[in-house]
């Protein structure tokens, strides 16, 4: 038996178990990555198979074939590794650049150069054949150079490796195992073939690089096979990454902590008019139109002159760190150049027709009722006092639109408050011509008072004027229309033009400047009753629970119609479907600031259930 027979049989060995981990892998061929692999895997099964043959041959020619082809396999296996760790990672663009298309020729180059060495010499000196161990082993002299790529083609293998413990410290436990076993398994052969080439082992003759591919195999086994490596890949993420910036249609900016630009996308480049490569290391400011730019920390929008029109972006600023330590910030620029134009012409537009409704409005009543004054006719009468009271809905619906851009448009706080006293007021705020029955938990809480204040009185109007059946009120559709009903009653413009901020002052305070001494100044509060009453015709009910305070406020009129409930639901308004007045939109757009839901429920009368979060600060009180 040949002494070293058990060399013979380890690559053997090796060759076979990389020809069955190609097999069970070939399945991914079309993952990133997975050719390169299955390349890399071909050659060192093929080098493990000759070397074994080899090991048995004392022909010099023949062995010498077979050591130029093991030289070739070796370069083989060395820019495939690198290749499919580069494809494998996200970084698939640079195999295809023209020095990895030239590196790839590395085997083709082996071949012929070894293959013509006895005709020049450039490689090699006195090739020979040695019996070590029983076996064919082989003694020859390298050119320096030859070495010197041999060592590059060991590094290039290292790369393939560093590339991958890479991914490791980039992407942490996703892809942690798979990277680590792979990166690792190449350590035994590639430690072998250092020992071989630089003849530092006892026995330079031979190379048990291919031996060393067991482990090697059991390693990219467990990796591939057993943990999926393919079914998970980092090319994922990382292409994921480059396609959030690069095909983002935002335009993006990354700075650095001296607000320099680091690197920016394709729409930033057309924003700010300048290629990527001449705008790195530029600060940001120098292609904005601000002169006063203080950084995206301290600035949240900037104007940009592009193709000759001025435009506005909004600056989402997002902090780039690491170990605590700022190293920059990525920028996203947003066009708000229409939105500022359109806000502009509502401004506009609702300050110029809410002026003229008022005072026009204001003439035609004084002239209506100048005219019932003066005639007898009752049918003349009857039809001005029909044209005194539309103009005093409208007038009302104006101050109503003013009230919502007043309570919505403004910069509010939350404040601590009494849910009974906020509640009570609101529902003094409203003239009331039917009882209102409250039931409100003694509960103190922190939310935007004025917000739910202005909300809750909108919600009670809608149930007191719409839904009441009493025979003084106007029904729900033509209260609806108009949004209140009559000029006395208490809407929540009030709230705005008398600037108060605690729930209990807006009443007093109107009541204050107006002198308010008539019957109807009590008429609300004596018809709102403090204990929960179901026979009347308006309840409020307050409950708090899941973090937030539940208010119901129910009618008995004939319902909300399914086209009002649909228009709010839907969020805006078209031709064939649109709301009759401004109150349930002021409900709707004000829950919406208080981060809360608003439902309705329509069964015999109709059911607001308004949920908001609050900081409940007090407990409820015992019934």
């Amino acid at each position: 038996m040949i002494a070293g027979s058990w060399i013979v049989v380890a690559s053997l060995a090796s060759g076979v178990g990389t020809l069955t981990l190609l097999g069970r892998l070939w399945r991914y061929r079309e993952k990133p990555g997975a050719k390169w692999f299955l390349l890399s895997l071909a050659c060192q099964a093929l080098w493990s198979v000759s070397y074994a043959v080899s090991l048995l041959v004392f022909d010099e020619t023949v062995r010498l074939a077979l050591e130029v082809l093991g030289w070739a396999l070796l370069a083989g296996i060395a820019v495939y590794f690198l290749a499919f760790a580069l494809a494998y990672t996200g970084r698939g663009h640079l195999v295809e650049t023209p020095w990895y298309r030239a590196l790839l020729t590395l085997p083709a180059v082996a071949v012929v150069l070894l293959g013509t060495n006895p005709w020049h010499g450039l490689v090699w000196d006195e090739f020979s054949v040695v019996a070590v161990a029983g076996l064919a082993g082989t003694a020859y002299e390298l050119r320096l150079w030859a070495v010197v790529v041999a060592t590059g083609g060991v590094l290039i293998a290292l790369l393939g490796s560093l590339v991958l413990f890479d991914t490791v410290a980039s992407y942490g436990r996703l892809y942690r195992r798979e990277a680590i076993a792979v990166g690792v398994s190449t350590v035994p052969p590639l430690s072998a073939v250092i020992v071989w080439l630089y003849e530092i082992g006892p026995v330079p003759e031979l190379n048990f690089a291919t031996v060393l591919f067991l482990p090697h195999i059991a390693l990219d086994a467990y990796a591939f096979v057993r943990s999926d490596m393919f079914e998970f890949h980092p090319a994922t993420r990382r292409e994921g990454e480059r396609a959030a910036i690069e095909d983002l249609g935002n335009p993006v900016v990354v700075v650095d902590e001296h607000d320099r630009i680091v690197t920016l996308n394709a729409a930033a480049e057309s924003v700010l008019g300048v290629g990527k490569a001449r705008a790195l290391t530029e600060p940001l400011a120098a292609f904005l139109t601000d002169e006063t730019f203080a950084g995206p920390d301290e600035t949240d929008r900037v104007t940009v002159d592009t193709d000759g029109r001025r435009r506005t972006y909004s600056l989402a600023t997002t902090p780039l760190t690491a170990s605590g330590d700022r190293l920059g910030s990525t920028i996203v620029l947003q066009d708000i150049t229409e939105e500022i134009q359109r806000e502009q012409r509502l401004q506009v537009l609702n300050r110029v027709v809410r002026h003229n409704l008022r005072n026009d409005m204001t003439v035609v009543r004084g002239f209506a009722e100048a005219a019932n004054e003066a005639t007898d006719d009752t049918e003349v009468s009857e039809l001005l006092d029909t044209v005194e009271g539309k103009a005093d809905d409208l007038v009302d619906l104006g101050e109503k639109a003013r009230a919502i851009e007043g309570i919505l448009g403004a910069d509010r706080r939350a404040t601590t408050v009494e849910l009974p006293a906020l509640l009570s007021d609101a529902v003094d705020d409203v003239d009331a011509d039917v009882p209102i029955a409250t039931d409100v938990p003694d509960v103190t809480v922190t939310v935007d008072a004025d917000t739910l204040r202005v909300l809750c009185v909108a919600l009670v109007e809608n149930a007191v004027e719409h839904g009441s059946t009493s025979p003084g009120s106007h029904g729900r559709q033509d209260a609806a229309e108009h949004g209140s009903t009559s000029p006395e009653s208490r809407t929540p413009r009030d709230a705005v033009e008398h600037g108060s901020t605690s729930p209990g002052s807006y009443g007093r305070q109107d009541a204050a400047e107006h002198g308010s001494t008539s019957p109807d100044s009590h008429t609300r509060r004596d018809a709102a009753t403090a204990q929960p009453d179901e026979t009347a015709p308006v309840r409020v009910t307050a409950t708090v629970r899941n973090g937030g305070v539940e208010i119901a406020i129910a009618d008995d009129g004939p319902g909300l119609p399914e086209h009002e409930r649909d228009v709010l639901a839907a969020g805006e308004e078209t031709d064939l479907e649109h709301s009759t007045g401004l109150g349930l939109w002021l409900a709707s757009w004000a829950t919406r600031r208080l981060g809360g839901d608003l439902d309705f429920e329509v069964d015999d009368g109709t059911t607001a259930r308004l949920w908001v979060p609050v900081e409940a600060d007090g407990e409820q009180s015992a019934a």
